[in-house]
């Protein structure tokens, strides 16, 4: 079995899962005992016991004294899915950024229970396995750490990215990568190379702040287009802006989008991707999070789509094995020499040990069974998070349900304004990210990002319900 492949007792709990999720087994209706079971999946009861209790960790059974165990009723199924919001004008506008000062300075803060911040807690990161081989690198090579490697950047390192690039659908060469300082690098730095300033590129709505702040810093505007949580970004609004105006390119965030945590569907992939490169528009895929699934396999990149070149694929280990490394990287065949360059001029280089490190790291194994294990505690955060907002929050309050990913996008009840709750939450030392942040034109007033990547802790419940009390009081 590869270490990709499911453990024996997530393969029992899916199959109880997905009779949930099909309704074949329904609320409140026994499931089978945990012998009955066993003989029947051909496993031991220790790993039926283990299973039944990862599904009680997702909040999907319940344990009944002396009954066994039942389908539950869950909280969040309550709260409805945003619905899809329409953009209105498709005419360029420059950034607003009127709040993030306030949003900077309160992710800096110690203080606070961070819900504003989309990462997983250190501890979560591979760390005593990263210091080991950080020990061997610097035994085997005492002199690299004051070494520094040119872009493209480490040549093992690329050799490793461009065989996971496979996983996403898109056969990649080694020399088609460009070791970066990080996601938003590898973006500001094809956008750099893709346009000049005054251009106007596309953008998703909500879309990640820190791309629009990139593009303010690079002197472009924006149109934006509709992401929808649950259908993922809008082919029909991207056909309508291409014929609108001309476009220097399209920064899209089709897998886990953030702050709305939808996936793209691998169909509509396809058609933005003909839509786009069809009128010449390059695009820019920042697909930091596509490793992070809950489902069976890894979404598909742009880039399995593209024909002509013209997808940019940006990625980081951000997310999954060390948010402090700040290694990342572009992957492009038509314009690697470009970004080489432009790495070059704006910053010299990455980071030497940490990319010598991580390719050790993506080497010697075991990455996808570290994976395995970061995706289970996000998929069991997510649903703690859902079953709590349920629980604490006023009726009118909306969530999507994300598919991967570390964020949830919540809408508040009309009226509820984010910056208000902003303010009032970090008066309580809790950290929510407002909506406004994510929208050239400060739009989203009525929504919040929260979280559920720092997992689930006596702290966190604490501040869902305190969250919960002042949504209330500002909502009446």
């Amino acid at each position: 079995m590869s270490s990709a492949e499911p453990l024996l007792y997530e393969r029992v709990a899916g199959l109880v899962a997905g009779q949930i999720s099909s309704g074949a087994l329904r609320v409140s209706e026994r499931i089978p005992s945990v012998r009955s079971m066993s003989r029947s999946a051909r496993v031991s009861v220790s790993t039926v016991v283990q299973a039944y209790t990862h599904l009680e960790s997702l909040g999907l059974i319940e344990a009944r004294p002396q009954s066994g165990y039942f389908v539950r009723a869950r909280l969040r199924e309550r709260l409805p899915e945003p619905p899809p919001r329409q953009i209105r004008s498709t005419r360029p506008r420059s950034i607003a950024a009127d709040v993030l000062d306030a949003c900077r300075e309160a992710i800096q803060r110690t203080d606070l229970v961070q819900l504003n911040m989309a990462c997983a807690p250190p501890e979560a990161s591979p760390n005593r396995r990263l210091n080991r081989l950080i020990r061997d690198e610097l035994r085997d090579h005492p002199n690299h750490a004051g070494e520094i490697v040119l872009p493209p950047g480490d040549y093992e390192l690329r050799r490793q990215v461009a065989r996971r690039a496979v996983l996403a659908g898109a056969a990649t060469n080694p020399d088609d990568i460009v070791i970066t300082g990080g996601t938003m690098d590898a973006v500001t730095l094809s956008l750099g190379v893709l346009c000049k300033s005054g251009d106007t590129i596309l953008v998703e709505s909500p879309t990640y702040f820190g791309v629009l702040q990139a593009v303010e810093h690079l002197g472009l505007k924006v149109v934006e287009i509709p992401n929808h949580p649950a259908r993922g970004i809008d082919v029909d609004a991207i056909r309508g802006a291409v014929g609108g105006q001309r476009l220097a390119a399209a920064v899209l965030m089709p897998n886990f989008n953030n702050p709305s945590g939808s996936l793209t569907p691998a169909e509509a992939k396809r058609d933005l991707v003909s839509v786009l490169t069809g009128a010449g528009v390059p695009i820019v895929e920042d697909d930091l999070y596509g490793e992070l699934h809950f489902g069976a396999g890894r979404p598909d990149s742009l880039r399995r789509f593209d024909t002509q070149g013209l997808v940019i694929s940006c990625g980081s280990v951000s997310k999954t094995i060390a948010l402090g490394y700040r290694v990342g990287w572009a992957i492009s065949p038509a314009w690697a020499r470009e970004i080489q360059r432009a790495k070059f001029f704006t910053s010299v280089a990455a980071p030497t040990l940490q990319q010598r490190v991580l390719a050790r790291y993506f080497a010697s194994g075991g990455y996808d069974r570290f994976l395995t294990g970061l995706r289970r505690m996000l998929a069991e955060s997510a649903e703690r998070f859902l079953d709590a907002i349920a629980s604490a929050f006023p009726t009118g309050t909306c969530v999507a349900r994300p598919a991967g990913g570390m964020v949830l996008w919540v809408r508040l009840p009309p009226g509820v304004d984010s910056m208000e709750l902003f303010r009032a939450a970090l008066e309580c030392r809790i950290g929510i990210m407002p909506g406004i942040v994510f929208s050239a034109k400060a739009g989203f007033r009525n929504y919040i990002r929260l979280n559920y990547g720092c997992g689930w802790s006596p702290d966190v419940a604490a501040a869902i319900g305190t969250l919960g009390r002042l949504v209330r009081r500002m909502s009446t």
